[in-house]
């Protein structure tokens, strides 16, 4: 089945040619006074219905119409939906009101479809959000469409416009889970194509630290204190700044491609296990905190590819830090681990057996259980 889905990186050169427009531009089309007017009053229809009417390969048109332009022509996608990805700023947010009427405005376009989502905290205002949350959120949304296209096989991106990171990130993203990406530079004749690349992540890193990633995704920080030895491995997902002279690690845009890429390539890797075949929970005659069985229960009872869990030896109560869900490797064999921990600050551990035991099918049990459960 071909790709019908393009994701679209958006920025606001559109709106710069528009606010350039005047009777000295060169070359004007022969309605420029009434895209002009449009443009100052904030009229997108009637401004979408003026563009509609230009050859859409006009610089005037910006590089998001010109690129689908070049896209359509060269038969590059049997293109039935577009998501347009804006900043999150006034100019973006209006660019994409704009880009969605002119797309349903070129119903010679055959489009299904033409959203435009807000990249949350991307915008120039605020550097570091833009960086710890800004890219990360953009990441985290082109997934969303990916998903909602039915996977990468039927996506294409287009990372012309936008900020340079923002284009170099959905780049990446595009790579990584083997999605043609598209771009056009203003001074080149026509795009140019990045391949995507034999490029693969350690999902084992995910695996031992879980519920670590699950803390970073929800913005938390740690700092080096807490986390003690850091595994180089995990490092590199992570963006290391200095508060107080203490170093603090986030979760980085990398490691968010990381954690997507995963999610996207393994949405449920196992099936579900028949009503007689599960078996309830068994405890070892210890002294547990208070609710860790009955937490246990409900965690077996909601999931049905759990077939069975125990409690598990609980030494080490210091690195017990409340509810989490990780995989650690005891010989040959790979287990899926929780933890509790109760308001005395009195934790135990146990185990979780499910249908797969493969690492992809307990690294997806732990990532989907860290996220529901903590």
């Amino acid at each position: 089945m071909p790709r019908h889905t393009l994701i679209c990186t958006v920025g606001t050169s559109l709106f710069g040619n528009l606010a350039r427009l005047s009777e000295r531009t060169p070359d004007n089309p022969s309605n420029w006074r009434a895209i002009r007017q449009a443009y100052d009053k904030g009229e997108w229809n009637k401004l979408a219905r003026e563009l509609a009417t230009l050859d859409p390969t006009a610089r005037l048109c910006g590089a998001e119409i010109n690129t689908i332009a070049e896209i359509g022509e060269k038969g590059r996608l049997a293109l039935e939906r577009i998501f347009f990805l804006v900043s999150d700023t006034p100019d973006g947010k209006n660019t994409g009101k704009l880009l969605q009427a002119y797309c349903n405005q070129r119903t010679d376009l055959g489009l299904r479809a033409a959203d435009y989502d807000v990249i949350e905290q991307l915008q120039d205002e605020r550097p570091k959000d833009f960086k710890q949350h800004g890219l990360r959120n953009l990441v985290r949304l082109a997934g969303e469409c990916i998903r909602k296209a039915g996977g990468p096989a039927h996506v294409a991106i287009d990372a012309t416009g936008g900020y340079k990171a923002q284009i170099a990130i959905a780049v990446l993203l595009g790579q990584v889970l083997n999605i043609p990406v598209s771009y056009r530079h203003e001074r080149f004749s026509e795009m140019i194509d990045f391949p995507p690349l034999p490029v693969s992540f350690d999902y084992a890193i995910l695996a031992r630290n879980a519920d670590l990633l699950t803390d970073f995704e929800r913005g938390e920080a740690h700092s080096a204190s807490e986390l003690g030895t850091l595994d180089e491995k995990l490092r590199v997902l992570l963006t290391e700044v200095s508060v107080n002279g203490e170093s603090l690690y986030e979760l980085s845009p990398i490691g968010q491609i990381y954690l997507t890429g995963f999610r996207i390539r393994n949405p449920k890797p196992f099936s579900l296990v028949a009503a007689e075949d599960r078996k309830p929970p068994t405890f070892r005659d210890d002294h547990y905190p208070i609710g860790f069985k009955d937490f246990v229960h409900k965690v077996c009872h909601d999931n049905a590819w759990v077939r069975a869990a125990n409690s598990i030896p609980y030494d080490r109560q210091r690195s017990i830090k409340g509810i989490g869900f990780f995989v650690r490797q005891e010989g040959e064999e790979w287990r899926l681990i929780g933890t509790f921990q109760d308001r005395n600050n009195f934790g135990a551990r146990f185990r979780l057996h499910i249908t797969d035991q493969s690492l992809d099918a307990l690294t997806w049990a732990a990532d989907f259980l860290n996220r529901t459960y903590r």
